[in-house]
């Protein structure tokens, strides 16, 4: 029988439709001795393993098998999003090197010469009809390269395969893209043999799944799962769904049919546990198992176990117990084993997933820092309790004494070592165990533990003395904050050295002060030096939303236990000003703070604005127009899900190995001012740019109410409202992943707008949206005009200073703190902060 083919055009000259089998992925063998640099390293592997020859077999046919170095893999279908990429990226922390095929054929109705443009983060090969035709061989971490080649196709098919490399070390960003050019693309068909002979029903499903969305990315359980379809939905069709969790495993599954408009309840998960999961959709069971039409439709979401808490309630006592207890009860967790220890439940003891975490720490991947000093806390406080488990005391003495603490210690690994929050940990664990161990030698160095606490001392001294003076690198970070409390907390009960107990405790003050005034109701919704998409989409997902929950009653807990379970076994004692001061809300709250963030002195400056009912944050003109990493520029909350922020991606991955991605980081940053209430954010792109758009993320269902009027989107929030325009229009995304959480708008020159209100000073929300398109909003190449709602004209241009009535307002050069509650200069040797009657001096 005939293969049936999937048939396609090109969009924009790219191909969007594919085969993909793989990654295969092989570990990567490094030498000890090796002194290569990390891009070195990658080309000595690749050319090691490098073959001629596709090193795959099997016809290539959706869902059918085919075979790699003995193994089976599976062709499966993918079709690409907007960024035009085969996105196969991944994280691994040990080194691994990956390969992966994407096949695909063109017709073309007369033979060509064309122009293939292929862009890759690694090398790659390319077969066309059987013949090898093009091997390059880069590497390029967070940008990938396109390099360009001839290529002559045939009358009617060609078959295209193309192999792509990569070796990952930590994030590894791998894509591909493939270009057709030098021909009329009326003149290209894309066909994709497939599995099915229902190819028509196989395409409408592609189209109709992608009209779908759900409320929210983090639900608690019992919390209806609600599926909504488009009201552009274009046609009626049964349809089957599920929800997966690790592994596929089905947890709640149905059939119902699809209608436009239509809100499918899916699911009460109250019996999930809580973790990562998918709203799968299928095809009826007839049809994905009968006819192999097997088209998916993957949806991400999060189910927690507890609800969110804007309101304080209970002690600090309280809540680390509630803490430690909720802990424990997590699966697959190092840290919920500590929160055993700490309960004294030795019978609930895991020890097979601590030796686990032990030998994972011994291969030294990367992050093993982060569970090492969990255990070495976990020796200094229970490991001479009767009940500690003999079968792991020699186990983690052997992990103590075999680890490598430094990057200028022997061996090569995957470890990040210099990054602010990975500094602070590796010198608290080589504090930790130099004092557990000071007369034994240490096998990497030889070197006694007395040795390695006095030089874990020193090095963590200095990290602390260095924050304290001028601030954080990874300024308010809501997922590296947690590391470091992770440190701090270890070192405020464990040290021995009075000193450092000490300085730790005032740093973990300043930084738990620090997120107090730029939270709102439990939200660290500041501008962070760092962060990942997941974590910037809803603050129920923030790691340090439990942290906060500790602290002073607001906020939830959830998977990231590191920082919370570190903080409640500590001896650290939380000062209660600092509760005071995250949970009282005035009608406004004008933070302004100066961090330096690296060892050159560049710096950060970041203001905040308060009410009761939203905050507002950003980072003012920091870097404009350079590249970005994982910088969060700004961000309007109203609520944990309802929030808002604007910035520029690469791709359409939130995948965290991508550095900005679809929605963490900006690939080019904005000039951004803001004044209290008014926030505008100047964006200049490269004329080339890939994707050709900036956008905001706007998660309509998190609002009670939204609209899109002209070139602004309005949301209200409970008493709380926002505005955000663009100068070049914007408009509701209404399918693909990003259905009704994303307002997009095209061009390279662009200017956003946000005016945020109250009902207390703006009326009712529609009276808030007609003042707003009442105001004037004038944009002439990269300088604008705008007249906020309380009755003040501000100015600001890429190349010109923020003006408010024609007066220049300073948007860098700030205080280090300048708020209602602390006012110090950069740097500093105390701070005193205070509420009211109480004061609280911080001397570093």
């Amino acid at each position: 029988m005939a293969t049936p083919y999937l048939e396609y055009t090109l969009q924009d000259g790219y191909v969007h439709n594919w085969l993909v089998a793989g990654p295969v992925e092989t570990p990567a063998e490094v030498e000890a001795g090796d002194a290569l640099s990390e891009p070195e390293r990658k080309l000595r592997i690749v050319q090691e393993k490098h073959s001629r020859t596709p090193d795959i077999e099997g016809e290539p046919v959706e869902w059918q098998p085919a075979q790699v170095d003995g193994e089976e893999v599976r062709w499966t279908y993918f079709r690409c999003q907007d960024d035009h990429f085969v996105d196969l990226s991944l994280f691994r922390h040990r080194w691994t090197y990956l390969r992966a095929w994407a096949y695909t054929e063109l017709s073309l109705f007369d033979a060509a010469d064309v122009t293939l443009e292929l862009t890759t983060n690694g090398p790659a090969d390319v077969w066309i009809n059987g013949e090898h035709v093009h091997r390059h061989e880069h590497f390029h971490h967070q940008d990938p390269a396109t390099v360009t080649f001839p290529a002559s196709l045939r009358e009617d098919d060609n078959q295209i395969l193309i192999r792509f490399e990569a070796v990952a070390a930590r994030e590894c960003p791998y894509v591909m893209a493939l270009k057709v050019t030098g021909v009329d693309l009326e003149d290209v068909d894309v066909r994709v043999p497939s599995g099915t002979e229902r190819t028509v029903r196989h395409m409408m499903l592609e189209r109709v799944f992608e009209q779908s969305s759900i409320e929210g990315v983090a639900n608690h359980r019992g919390q209806v799962v609600n599926l909504h379809w488009s009201e552009e939905l274009e046609t009626n069709f049964n349809y089957h769904y599920s929800i997966q969790g690790p592994g596929s495993r089905i947890n709640i599954s149905g059939q119902t049919e699809a209608k436009p408009g239509e809100v499918a309840d899916i699911g009460h998960p109250q019996r999930i546990w809580q973790g990562a999961y998918r709203v799968v959709l299928r095809p009826v069971a007839q049809e994905y198992y009968d006819y192999n039409l097997r088209i998916q439709w993957d949806i991400p979401f999060h189910i927690l176990d507890t609800a969110y808490s804007e309101v304080p309630y209970d002690t600090y006592e309280k809540r680390a117990r509630e803490a430690l207890e909720y802990a424990a009860k997590q699966s697959d967790n190092l840290y919920a084993e500590i929160a055993k220890f700490h309960l004294e439940r030795w019978d609930e003891i895991d020890s097979d997933l601590i030796l686990k975490a032990i030998a994972s720490i011994n291969e030294r991947g990367d992050c093993s820092d982060f569970y090492l000093v969990g255990l070495l806390g976990a020796m200094h406080r229970y490991m001479d309790a009767p009940n500690f488990p003999e079968v792991l005391k020699t186990p983690l003495k052997h992990c103590v004494l075999n680890f490598k603490y430094w990057h200028d210690e022997p061996g090569v690994d995957a470890m990040c070592y210099t990054t602010e929050n990975h500094s602070i940990l590796f010198h608290t664990c080589e504090i930790l165990a130099g004092q557990l161990y000071p007369d034994e030698v240490f096998s990497n160095t030889g070197e006694t533990g007395a040795w390695h606490r006095e030089k874990g001392e020193r090095l963590a001294l200095d990290w602390l003395k260095t924050r304290g003076a001028t601030g954080f690198w990874e300024w308010d970070s809501n997922c590296y904050f947690e590391e470091d409390l992770l440190a701090l907390s270890h070192l405020v009960g464990l040290a021995e050295s009075e000193q450092m107990m000490e300085l730790a405790a005032v740093v973990m003050d300043k930084m738990l002060f620090t997120m107090a005034v730029n939270s709102y109701k439990g939200v660290f919704g500041s501008t962070h030096g760092r962060t990942y998409a997941q974590m910037i989409k809803s603050g129920q997902l923030e790691p340090t939303s439990g942290i906060c929950r500790l602290a002073w009653g607001q906020g939830v807990f959830n998977q990231n236990l590191r920082g919370l379970v570190a903080m409640a076994c500590s001896e650290y004692e939380f000062p209660s000003i600092i509760a005071t001061i995250a949970t009282t809300l005035f009608d406004e709250m004008w933070n302004r703070e100066r961090h330096v963030i690296d060892a050159a002195g560049e710096e950060v400056n970041k203001v905040t604005y308060k009410t009761p009912d939203y905050m507002l944050a950003s980072a003012q003109d920091y870097r404009p127009g350079q590249k970005g990493y994982q910088q969060h520029i700004w961000q309007a909350t109203l609520g944990p899900d309802a929030v808002v922020f604007t910035n520029h991606p690469p791709t359409m991955s939130e995948d965290g190995a991508h550095r900005p991605n679809f929605w963490a980081g900006n690939y080019t940053l904005p000039r951004v001012a803001q004044w209290k209430d008014v926030l505008l954010a100047l964006y200049r792109l490269p004329d080339n740019d890939w994707m050709g758009f900036t956008h905001a993320y706007f998660p309509t269902y998190a609002f009670d109410e939204y609209a899109i009027r002209g070139d602004w989107a309005f949301a209200r929030k409970g008493e709380g409202y926002l505005a955000l325009g663009a100068s070049q229009g914007l408009s509701l995304i209404k399918r693909g992943p990003s259905a009704y959480h994303e307002v997009r708008s095209y061009g390279t020159r662009n200017v956003w707008a946000c005016q945020m209100g109250r009902a207390a000073l703006d009326g009712d929300f529609d009276a808030f949206q007609n003042r707003v398109l009442q105001t004037t909003f004038e944009v002439e190449e990269l300088s604008v005009t705008f007249d906020t709602l309380r009755g003040e004209t501000l100015k600001f241009g890429w190349d010109d200073p923020l003006r408010r009535d024609g007066v220049e307002q300073p948007i860098t050069g700030f205080k280090h703190y300048e708020n209602p509650y602390c006012v110090e200069e950069l740097p500093v040797e105390k701070m005193d902060i205070g509420f009211g009657e109480y004061l609280m001096r911080l001397e570093f």
